[in-house]
């Protein structure tokens, strides 16, 4: 067979190597792609080594599939590959097979090839001949391969693989306005063969299955060796006893896999069950039709259902909004509403992530839609199965990134290790039993059973012991980890950072009051904000300038704009009960002013109450009582009050809408100009209106030429037109509105002061402006800016919806500041403090005012009370000047005015050269600018900065990564939502969150404090410690059955089965299991548990007590030799066993056994990072019970117990003898524990190790950032700068 492009030859491709291919390089999902072919000479040479080594060959090519590869097939291109190995951007290898399926015509042409059959001598390589493409068929086939449940497709054009996306991926939003009106039945097909079915599926292998698969492990296969080679050591009882405890370890581990599995599958095959109403092109026009979830498809126009559902896919809105919960996304609890893409939009590419708020993510709760008369709330399919949010949560789940932690490679180094001891031993088993003139299958059988003494099969699972215990402690604590190994990552935790709103402070803010310009001067600060007149532009803009709606009664939103909005003390009201229908009406949701002494010198009071009333836009069929008249009276005050629209989509683009207060019935026969063709189109764009509270506010309307000239008043109401949502990119948002009676709209702006200013006009700037921001910023309140702009007359509804926000956030009037008060939470002074102690580094990243910032990292403990911070400050290139760099204290009030144009070259201020310690500070515009002109300046900055404020999302990802690279250890908490990219950079991102998992970070907090950064740390200081405790516990106690195998070798016994046993499973086992029950210590100190097994230390650890373990067995035994009653074993003939039951089995049982038990002691560290032994009762009661056992067989042997354990015994006799031996095993205990606590542990040590070792720089690049600075005398540059000219 041969590929061939539809319509192509290949003469071009002819020679060319395709062999090897990069997929999404740089980035996470980095894959590089080797084509194999199948070799009918290579795999038969493959099967013969397979039968010669009994099956041996094919079990090692199970364990390494890529080797199978390399055995069986042969380099190829990739356009011939039917196998493929791929390397991972983590290094690891994995093997793939390439899938070919027949596709028919109209499936999408630039993934389909062609493929001719002909006869097999035929050239692959040159392709068919010309006969062959005319007399035979071609079959139309697409290519691919399914790596960790994505699809890789192969594309004919650029003779490559790429990853096959769905429409998240360079996809214009006009391509999702205007293209999608659904699909005919058999587009749906066609693509639903493409990207498969959309189902986030957890297999949940057989019983069967998982069994092969757990047998065929390297442990249990190296553990049916181990019984096999003890059966024919005539070791039955032990070797029965090992399989059925393997047996047991099998069925276990199976039935925790098995239930693992069916739980995540659980939680997940629910949305694969249900029904979805989409849009399918038929002649007649689009119709809605049901369809199960699973057929969704990218592309599908799916019709959101009005009472919500738990979305099935991720989907671009196209119309209505929708209020969804994503704390399954994000971790962040409170709702959020969803609005479409709008024709503003339509020139830039659709991004999931710059364009969130307009996406429906898969696996998140849609709470409410809503949307306009009969039409639907409409989304574009984008994305299905494991492509989307959920699905990446669950990938990250079965297939969790490998840390890049020391522990685990230095574990493999140490089994390695264990194998060369283990070599030494098989050399000297050899040599002894030639020496006895053993046979050779004996020793054959000896020497290998050296092997499976030295390297414990128990060893992997034992460097997960403790982290397995700190999970389930973590767990009750309401801490859940989705990533068990980040565990021992947080033990080495060196600096966290925090997010601040939320997380360091309450989520609540409370609003303090305000400050209103007037007269172009800030005024007084007003803390009743609803004693400030309600047709004021402050006013206003707290009331419009946000994104609340009512939720099942409540007003949900932003906590920011809830208690803004609230303190205006306006209503919020919504035309219709139904919420589903609330924007079926031209009148908007309304605000009004809250007390009768604020009514207009105008208004009279002996009017009568007008009631509000809300009518809908004329209907084209509908015949209004005068061609250019919608008139509806109120059904309880005909010819009182009567709602009025005028639509006019023409020149003056005017809307009114109210109620009008009408003294003559004769109105009601007078017109306003009818809507003009079209208008009810955007309809859609009337959403909610806000009015005064308490009672009605009326107003003298404007004027209005059509109508007669009778005296009424119109509601004070605004009407909110259009939304500019909120983003941490632009650091605002805007609304547009218009006021009741008002033939113009207004735009209000709300934002972080110095994005405000800069889109106001200069003369709008209020005198003292700075100091008033320094004032309230260094404080820690939080300033948030206001403005507005009168549009033109002539903007109409629909230009209104297809201009772009920079087309009117500009040239705005400024009209004061929104001053909030963002309390501390009570945890969160004493756990900076308690971290800071531990000598870990605390630092803020928020996307809050830098002063704000400043002012909560002292109030919290991050900073000092003596200490300084220096903010910095970057002016970026212009004209022939270079960018520069300079320090400034933060108390300088100019701080916050920022000017392009300032000569920071006159800038002088001296700073107190005495003040033991600076902190840095630096705002997202300025780590932008350091990031592209100075970034060899950024180690300094970053190893300084303790305040980095005004962050966008993508900044703090990098904040994170560049802390990385100069060897920090990173934690990162914060409550999801803008941390999400942050928190999953980090070596352990916390989110704190009510959700028991969420894709935003490894760990899960369900307590809304920081506390749980310390539980973390003290849990992975724990595990950590626990897990070398029980990993070097785990070798000596090889080792020591190790030495005393070889030393009764030399007298020619062994150990017995119950021996073995007594010593393998109710002293060694039960050890290891109960050694990580003890917790962890409550306080956290300033010296952190080593991370490096192979380390000095912990290699000295090893060293002394394998010393120590050698010394007093060769004691005890050459004792025993000294003894004048003692007679030496004898070899046994060839035909009888050997003699296990005599005095020198005896004796090395008894100095083995106290040797295990001592080693539990000293491997069972307690403070600083673990409680003390004791409070361990599982442990201590077994080392007590296993003691008294022990001593009782040396002291006062029973008969009964001795003749179980095959052990030689003198009850009467020889006491002096055993009471010796009890004095070498105490004597080897108190040296042992005596040098594991007093010399392995203390720092004399380490420091005598470094001087052994000439180590005179640190290893981490921060220290030695930290040293280069200590010793710059011009760092940092305060008032002088620092100017770049370097190339960019």
């Amino acid at each position: 067979m041969a590929y061939d492009r539809l319509g192509e030859d290949r003469e071009r491709d002819r020679g060319v190597s395709n062999h090897e291919q990069v997929i999404q390089p740089g980035t996470d999902e980095e894959l590089m792609v080797h084509g194999y072919r199948y070799s009918c000479c290579k795999a038969a040479i493959f099967y013969l080594l397979t039968i010669l080594t009994l099956g041996m060959f094919y079990l090692v090519s199970y364990w390494k599939p890529e080797w199978r590869v390399y055995f069986m097939r042969r380099e190829c291109s990739l356009s011939e590959a039917d196998s493929l190995i791929l390397k991972d951007a983590d290094g690891q290898l994995h093997v793939v097979k390439v899938e070919v399926d027949d596709v028919e015509p109209g499936f999408p042409s630039q993934y389909v090839i062609s493929l001719h059959v002909h006869d097999a001598s035929s050239n692959v390589h040159n392709g068919p001949s010309d006969a062959t493409h005319l007399s035979q068929p071609i079959y139309k086939v697409v290519r691919f391969f399914l790596f960790q449940h994505i699809k890789y497709i192969w594309t004919p054009e650029k003779m490559s693989f790429t990853r096959l996306y769905g429409y998240d991926v360079n996809t214009p939003i006009s391509s999702l306005l205007n293209d999608f009106r659904g699909f005919t039945v058999r587009e749906q097909m066609h693509r639903q063969k493409l990207y498969g079915l959309n189902v986030i599926s957890v297999e949940v292998k057989s019983y069967g299955y998982l069994l092969v698969t757990e047998i065929l492990n390297p442990f249990y296969v190296f553990q049916i060796a181990s019984i096999t080679l003890w059966s024919f050591d005539n070791y039955y009882l032990y070797a029965t006893c090992i399989f059925i405890v393997s047996c047991l370890s099998v069925i276990i581990s199976l039935l925790e896999t098995r239930k693992q599995s069916q739980s995540l599958h659980d939680m997940v095959e629910a949305s694969n069950t249900n029904i979805a109403s989409v849009l399918r092109a038929t002649p007649q026009g689009p119709d809605k039709v049901e369809i199960g979830t699973r057929e969704l498809v990218p592309g599908d126009v799916l019709v959101i259902p009005r009472a919500g559902c738990t979305m099935p896919c991720d989907a671009v809105l196209i119309s209505g909004n929708a209020i969804v919960n994503e704390s399954m996304l994000t971790g962040e609890s409170v709702p959020v509403t969803k609005i479409p893409v709008t024709v503003s939009e339509e020139n830039e590419i659709y991004s999931p992530e710059k364009h969130k708020r307009h996406t429906l993510f898969c696996g998140t709760s849609v709470i409410q839609t809503r949307y306009y008369g009969s039409a639907q709330v409409r989304a574009v399919v984008v994305q299905t199965g494991f492509s989307t949010a959920k699905g990446e949560l669950v990938r990250s789940i079965l297939y969790p990134r490998p840390l890049d932690f020391k522990f685990y490679k230095d574990a493999m180094k140490f089994i390695i290790f264990l194998f060369c001891i283990a070599s030494i031993g098989m050399s000297y088993s050899v040599y002894i039993y030639i020496l006895h003139e053993e046979g050779f299958l004996v020793t054959l059988i000896r020497t290998l059973d050296i092997v499976t003494i030295v390297v414990p099969p128990a060893l992997p699972a034992a460097m997960t012991v403790g982290t397995y215990y700190a999970q389930s402690r973590l767990k009750k604590q309401g801490i859940f980890c989705i990533s068990p190994p980040r565990i021992n990552v947080a033990g080495k935790t060196k600096l966290v950072c925090f997010d601040k709103t939320g997380t360091l402070t309450e989520d609540g803010l409370e609003v303090w009051g305000v400050v209103e310009v007037k007269d172009n001067l800030m005024g007084t600060p007003v803390m009743n904000v609803s004693s400030i007149h309600y047709t004021s532009h402050l006013i206003a803009a707290m009331a419009t300038c946000h994104s609340l709606t009512f939720l099942n009664g409540n007003l949900t939103g932003d906590p920011l704009d809830v208690k803004m909005f609230e303190a205006t003390e306006w209503e919020l009201e919504e035309p219709v009960e139904d919420d589903t229908q609330r924007f079926d009406n031209l009148i908007p949701t309304r605000v009004h002013p809250p007390q009768a002494s604020l009514l207009p010198p105008c208004f009279e009071p002996s009017l009568p109450s007008p009631l509000s009333t809300t009518t809908s836009p004329p209907h084209p069929s509908t015949s209004p009582p005068h061609p250019s008249t919608t008139i509806s009276e109120h059904s309880e005050q005909v010819g009182t009050h009567v709602a009025v629209h005028s639509l006019t989509d023409g020149d003056a683009g005017t809307v009114c809408c109210g109620t009008i207060d009408i003294q003559d019935d004769s109105l009601k026969q007078q017109s306003l100009e009818e809507p003009s063709q079209g208008s009810s189109n955007y309809d859609q764009v009337a959403p909610t209106v806000v009015k005064p509270c308490n009672r009605e506010m009326y107003v003298d309307p404007p004027d209005i030429t059509n109508i007669v000239e009778t005296p009424f008043q119109v509601p004070y109401e605004i009407g909110i037109l259009r939304q500019f949502p909120f983003s941490s990119s632009s650091q605002r948002m805007s609304v547009m509105v218009r006021k009741l009676g008002e033939q113009h709209m207004d735009l209000y702006v709300k934002g972080a002061p110095e994005i405000i200013q800069s889109l106001c006009k200069p003369e709008s700037i209020p005198d003292g402006l700075g100091p008033i921001l320094t004032h309230f910023t260094v404080q820690g309140f939080r300033v948030i800016a206001l403005a507005y702009r009168t549009l033109h007359m002539k903007l109409s509804w629909h230009e209104a919806q297809k201009i772009s926000r920079d087309q009117v956030e500009q040239d705005l009037t400024f009209v004061g500041l929104l001053i909030l008060q963002n309390m501390l939470k009570p945890e969160t002074s004493a756990v900076i403090h308690q971290l800071q102690q531990a000598n870990i580094r605390t630092l803020m990243v928020t996307g809050d005012n830098i002063l704000t910032a400043i002012s909560v990292a002292r109030d919290c403990g991050m900073v000092g009370t003596t200490h300084q911070v220096l903010v910095a400050k970057v002016t970026p290139p212009i004209s022939d000047l270079p960018p520069s760099l300079v320090f400034e204290p933060a108390d300088t009030s100019d701080i916050m005015i920022h000017s392009t144009t300032q000569d920071l070259t006159s800038v002088s201020i001296t700073v107190d050269s005495n003040i033991p310690k600076y902190h840095l500070a630096v705002s997202g515009r300025a780590w932008a600018l350091i990031y592209q002109y100075f970034p060899d300046l950024l180690p300094r900055i970053i190893t300084r900065g303790t305040v980095f404020a005004r962050m966008s999302p993508d900044q703090k990802a990098q904040l994170v990564e560049e802390l990385q690279t100069i060897n920090y250890i990173v934690a990162m908490c914060g409550d999801g939502a803008n941390d999400c990219g942050a928190l999953k950079t980090a070596h352990v991102g916390i989110s704190l969150s009510e959700a028991e998992a969420s894709v935003a970070a490894p760990f899960t907090s369900r307590t809304n404090n920081i506390k749980c950064v310390p539980q973390v740390v003290c849990e992975g200081r724990c595990a950590l410690t626990t897990n070398f405790s029980v990993f070097k516990y785990m070798a000596l106690y090889s080792i020591i059955q190790f030495v005393s195998v070889l030393i009764l070798y030399s007298a020619y016994t062994n150990l017995s089965d119950p021996q073995f046993l007594y010593i393998d499973l109710f002293i060694v086992t039960v050890v290891a299991i109960f050694m990580g029950y003890t917790g962890p210590s409550l306080e956290l100190v300033a010296e952190k548990p080593l991370g490096n097994l192979l380390g000095a230390v912990n290699m000295f650890s090893v060293l002394s007590q394998i010393f120590l373990v050698i010394l007093f067995q060769v004691i005890a035994y050459f004792y025993l030799l000294q003894q004048p009653w003692f007679e030496p074993n004898k070899k046994p003939d060839d035909k009888e066993p050997d003699n296990v039951v005599s005095w020198e089995t005896a004796t090395i049982f008894y100095a083995s056994s106290f040797q295990y038990l001592a080693l539990c002691v000293a491997y069972s560290p307690g403070q600083p990072f673990r409680k003390p032994l004791i409070t361990n009762v599982w442990l201590t009661v077994s080392l007590i019970i296993l003691t008294v056992t022990t001593l009782v067989m040396l002291l006062c042997p029973w008969p009964w117990l001795m003749n179980l354990m095959n052990m030689k015994y003198a009850s009467d006799s020889y006491l002096m003898f055993r009471i010796a031996l009890l004095l070498f095993v105490a004597t080897h205990f108190v040296i042992s524990v005596s040098t594991e606590y007093f010399i392995a542990s203390s720092r004399a040590l380490k420091k005598c190790f470094q001087w052994v070792t000439c180590k005179r720089m640190p290893k981490n690049k921060y220290k030695i950032v930290l040293r280069e600075m200590d010793e710059d005398p011009n760092w940092p540059p305060v008032g002088t700068p620092v100017y770049s000219y370097q190339r960019t």
